[in-house]
């Protein structure tokens, strides 16, 4: 008897494992089984040379762009929107890359909510030394609806060694609470969180 309960326990903690590493693998793997069926969009983390990448390859492609920058930057410029051949939308939320990957899942929900299905994929600019990380955050914030996020890096604005670099599973890792908890997490490191806040949104 007390076999039979230890083996129906082993089972049943199996599966409740199984299930749980289905729920943290699923954006990763929602947009292969089941892909959304909107237009591609690019997508910009902040950074005028990013916008310009972006922009050239609009020219190009005739896609859609969403800028997520912090209002103090003044992106974009009044010469960008002039070259900008197709949308340019513009979304000033998000102080930091984790956040800027909720600003975009929450966009895309409200246009779900409006009957406008979510991009089959997603392009994302950033420049290389951000890459893998930001594109990691972003699949795991908009991988839910079935989009796919493709990365297209480019030649930084600043020296990529003079940049932080921060490992791979730290966003990811916030981007698990955000889909738990609706926070990713930022609370827990105050002065930080209020330095970055002060940078993006108060102008200069």
């Amino acid at each position: 008897m007390g076999r039979l309960k230890s083996s129906r326990l082993r089972g049943a903690l199996a599966l409740l494992a199984l299930l749980m590493l289905g729920w943290i693998v699923w954006p990763l793997l929602r947009p292969r089984l089941w892909p959304a069926d909107g237009p591609r969009w690019i997508v910009v983390l902040d950074g005028f040379h990013r916008l310009d990448a972006a922009l050239a390859r609009q020219q190009q492609s005739g896609e859609p762009i969403l800028l997520i920058t912090c209002p103090a930057t003044g992106q974009p410029s009044a010469v960008q929107r002039q070259l900008a051949s197709a949308p340019l939308l513009v979304l000033r939320e998000g102080f930091d890359t984790a956040t800027q990957a909720v600003a975009l899942a929450s966009w895309l929900r409200n246009r779900r909510a409006e009957g406008i299905p979510s991009p089959r994929q997603i392009v994302l600019v950033s420049d290389a030394h951000h890459f893998p990380r930001a594109t990691l955050a972003a699949q795991i914030a908009v991988g839910g609806s079935g989009t796919e996020v493709l990365p297209l890096s480019v030649h930084p604005g600043m020296d990529a060694a003079s940049s932080r670099q921060w490992p791979l599973w730290r966003d990811a890792a916030r981007l698990q609470l955000w889909r738990i908890t609706g926070s990713t997490g930022a609370l827990l490191h105050a002065p930080i969180r209020q330095r970055k806040i002060k940078a993006c949104f108060q102008m200069p």
